[in-house]
């Protein structure tokens, strides 16, 4: 069965538009990418992305979390709705997987349980360092959250793209989370309708497929730091276990695989890398701008594929 996008739907023939193609009567599974968003600050689309997000997740943190005041807390947090209307997730029927009731406990308890957040430190107030970092907070989850919090950020963007292809718009009230305000307000705007509900697109650069972050980091990790502490006697090894072999010069070469495999850590410590390993988190930022890029055109065929 072939399922129908957005720009079939909308008469939209170009085969590459800057907005993701989204699937109209499914979700794609598809996600705002916080490092994609981290990693373009260049554009001013990003730019705004981040500095939102940021000042929401200082706003949960100093206020909310480091004084562990839940009931306010979650109250903050329950503005975080399903975000339906960019039909991206895991919930290929369009249900959604946003933050409700009890996602908002979860955020909560999730930051709460992390030391960064609870002790305030800076880095959790970025939303790339919570997806790493952060256990309970996954790649939906965090998707989800900048959906809504920059929901007015996306709007507009979409009714660019709407103008640009002729589509016909019509004004709905949504929510945001207002940085200057540090309060959730609504605004009216103008979008696209499919069968009675609202559309909202994200640029195409900011997103990915499906990636699990902590299991990248952790190979990044043995790659770059644990590698070479074993072969300059750094690190002592007091196990059995082939790290290192050597090439028939004489080179000595480290074993990644079982380095990682040995060393790994589950995401609630890998903090201690990041204390262990002091700028890991930005170089490792920098290495997923070169090594995972955002959704193309054959990730988006596959992603279609998938959805069917």
């Amino acid at each position: 069965m072939k399922l129908k996008t957005f720009n079939e739907h909308f008469g939209i023939t170009e085969q590459k538009t800057e907005h993701l193609n989204i699937l109209i009567d499914n979700d794609l599974e598809a996600f705002i990418d916080p490092y994609h968003i981290a990693n373009n600050l260049n554009n001013m689309i990003a730019k705004k992305m981040y500095i939102r997000s940021k000042s929401f997740l200082e706003r949960l943190n100093r206020t909310y979390i480091v004084p562990n005041d839940r009931k306010n807390g979650l109250k903050f947090l329950s503005h975080l709705h399903e975000a339906n209307e960019y039909h991206l997730g895991y919930s290929y029927n369009n249900k959604g997987k946003g933050i409700g009731p009890t996602k908002a406990d979860l955020v909560f308890d999730s930051l709460s349980a992390n030391k960064f957040a609870k002790a305030g430190i800076s880095v959790t107030n970025e939303a790339h360092n919570v997806l790493l970092l952060v256990k309970g907070i996954g790649q939906d989850n965090m998707s989800d959250t900048l959906a809504n919090v920059c929901r007015d950020i996306l709007a507009e963007f979409t009714l660019q793209q709407c103008l640009k292809y002729n589509i016909e718009v019509f004004e709905r009230k949504i929510e945001y989370y207002d940085h200057s305000t540090a309060k959730w307000l609504t605004k009216k705007v103008k979008l696209p309708i499919y069968n009675g509900k609202h559309i909202i697109l994200v640029p195409q650069f900011l997103t990915s497929g499906q990636r699990i972050y902590n299991n990248r980091y952790n190979w990044f990790i043995s790659s770059n730091f644990i590698s070479k502490e074993i072969l300059n006697g750094t690190i002592k090894l007091d196990v059995d276990g082939k790290f290192i072999t050597e090439l028939k010069n004489g080179t000595k070469k480290p074993i990644i695989k079982n380095i990682n495999n040995h060393f790994r850590k589950p995401k609630e410590k890998l903090i201690d890398f990041v204390k262990s390993y002091n700028g890991s988190l930005i170089d490792f930022q920098d290495y997923v701008k070169l090594n995972y890029p955002s959704i193309d055109i054959d990730k988006l065929l596959e992603l279609y594929n998938k959805a069917s």
